[in-house]
């Protein structure tokens, strides 16, 4: 009887353990990228160089969630960008988890967190470009791609609503009140994202008032699509920044576009292909990238990219070329 009792108790306790790690989680995830090769910078000397983060980001993260029950879960994310070239743990920033530092809900109203958040520009700029958040990419002539995190966000995700995301963010001054030489110091940004089968679409508009007070305001859209065919799919960008001075008015309207695609050339291979440019007043950055990407796993790929760089500053022009072969690895 007593037997029977304790393998009872055991069974009780196993189930109260399943039942827990069903409702609860943490996950450690990330991936590792390096690439080896020449690199080059326009009115700058060509160097040999191994550097992190190629063709992907590399970063580690932790991400978790709690079943709250009535349809809530929280949620987290801490994610820190790796420097695998030299082992550094940050990004350059001073933040660890420099990329994402997060908490918040979920529901059928959507996703609310506050933290350290992607903005949204940098969230579209990857989505909508054929190469994603690599340095490589000409999407990085205007939005950098990697880095570009806010602090102290506020941040919203909309149910998807037959095909439409709608999502917003909003980072408070937390600081002193603007002068007659300074701004405030805020950032917000709203976006609208649509997918309909092979076709998606995408437009952002934001402000951004950097924190520390500075004399700049810069207002930016950004326009985004893709559509996949199936023997290729292609990409498209548009963006236009006004940037004002406080007191003086409108200082600078650069523009900036760029197409791609991704044509599938195996089972595991596909090209990579894109130009872009970035233009304002006398002054345009062009860039076209070509790269192969190979995926030995599910997991792992290598990968070979060249870029040709061409900057006239309206004074002179330089052009560099960029070659690299590298290794990524998601874990």
């Amino acid at each position: 009887m007593f037997a029977k009792k304790n393998l009872i108790a055991v069974a009780a306790l196993a189930t109260l353990a399943v039942s827990a790690q069903a409702q609860s989680s943490v996950t450690l995830y990330g991936n590792v990228d390096v690439a080896v090769g020449r690199f080059g910078e326009p009115f700058a000397d060509s160097v040999t160089a191994v550097e992190s983060s190629g063709l992907t980001e590399s970063f580690f993260g932790l991400k978790g969630q709690e079943d709250l029950g009535g349809g809530l879960k929280a949620v987290f994310k801490l994610e820190s960008s790796l420097a695998v070239d030299t082992g550094a743990a940050l990004g350059g920033t001073g933040n660890f988890f420099d990329k994402n530092a997060t908490i918040g809900v979920v529901g059928s109203f959507g996703t609310l967190t506050a933290g350290r958040q992607e903005s949204l520009f940098k969230q579209e700029a990857i989505a909508f470009n054929p190469l994603g958040a690599s340095w490589f990419s000409p999407t990085a002539l205007a939005f950098g791609v990697q880095g570009d995190s806010w602090s102290n966000t506020i941040g919203y995700v909309s149910p998807n609503m037959g095909g439409l995301t709608l999502s917003a963010q909003y980072a408070p001054k937390e600081g002193a009140l603007g002068d007659a030489s300074n701004y405030d110091g805020s950032l917000y940004a709203v976006s609208a994202n649509y997918t309909a089968g092979a076709l998606a679409l995408s437009v952002v508009y934001g402000q951004t008032k950097p924190v520390d007070g500075v004399t700049l305001k810069d207002r930016t859209y950004l326009l985004g699509a893709s559509y996949d065919f199936g023997v290729v799919k292609a990409f498209a960008q548009y963006a236009k920044a006004k940037i004002d001075a406080k007191g003086v008015g409108e200082v600078a309207d650069p523009t900036f576009y760029q197409i791609g695609a991704i044509v599938p050339v195996t089972a595991a291979g596909s090209v990579h292909v894109s130009y872009g440019q970035v233009k304002e007043d006398g002054w345009k950055e062009q860039a076209f990238t070509l790269a192969y990407n190979h995926n030995l796993s599910k997991r792992t790929g290598v990968y070979a990219a060249f870029e040709c760089e061409k900057l006239n500053d309206g004074t002179d022009s330089d052009t560099a070329n960029t070659f690299a072969v590298g290794v990524r690895h998601a874990f």
